[in-house]
């Protein structure tokens, strides 16, 4: 203020600072309120996403993701979140969501055989990298190979570069999206 006090000559002066008694969540409540039906919409598409998971975990995860929207995440962030957290997440053996890194082909060679047999196809799938394609090349082989066995690969905009998505059947992609779309969540079957 000293500075300011030459400057103006004594005349400037602060309004003082306005002390809060609101948590960090309570805060992002506040400049992001819930919507209800954005709400309704994330449930409905958790319902759909994990299907094949039993009713108990099902449930734990669901819970899980609608008390990270409650806490003030966007959308996207509290399924993204939700399901990737080492401890509390998503188990291996019932794999929902597969993350890869943009250049993770490594990861998608482990990851995509635990999510085929996790999404109830008993064909085994196999993937070795021969250093010729990118990962949007790769994830659309692998959708073409899910769409002999009634499945889609759905990708999700997760924001940053790594390669998430999801197995849904064929039949019900098309009503994934629109429910991704009212949860404010982007999932398509192009790579983003």
């Amino acid at each position: 203020m000293g500075i300011w006090d030459r400057l103006f000559g004594g005349r400037f002066t602060m309004p003082p600072p306005e002390t809060t008694e609101l948590s960090d969540s309570e805060c992002f409540k506040a400049l992001r309120p819930e919507l209800p039906e954005q709400r309704r919409a994330l449930k409905s598409l958790l319902e759909l996403l994990l299907v094949r998971l039993p009713a108990e975990e099902r449930g734990r995860l669901e819970r899980r993701i609608l008390r990270k929207l409650k806490e003030g995440e966007c959308p996207e962030t509290a399924l993204y979140e939700g399901l990737i957290d080492d401890r509390r997440g998503q188990k291996l053996e019932q794999l929902t969501l597969m993350v890869c890194d943009y250049r993770g082909f490594d990861s998608f060679e482990y990851l995509a055989p635990i999510l085929v047999r996790a999404s109830g196809i008993s064909a085994p799938f196999a993937y070795a990298h021969d250093g010729s394609k990118a990962m949007p090349e790769v994830l659309a082989e692998f959708d073409v190979w899910l769409q002999k066995h009634g499945m889609r690969y759905l990708h999700m905009d997760t924001g940053g570069d790594e390669c998430a998505g999801f197995v849904v059947e064929a039949q019900y992609v098309q009503q994934a999206v629109e429910l991704a779309r009212e949860a404010d969540i982007r999932l398509s079957l192009e790579s983003f």
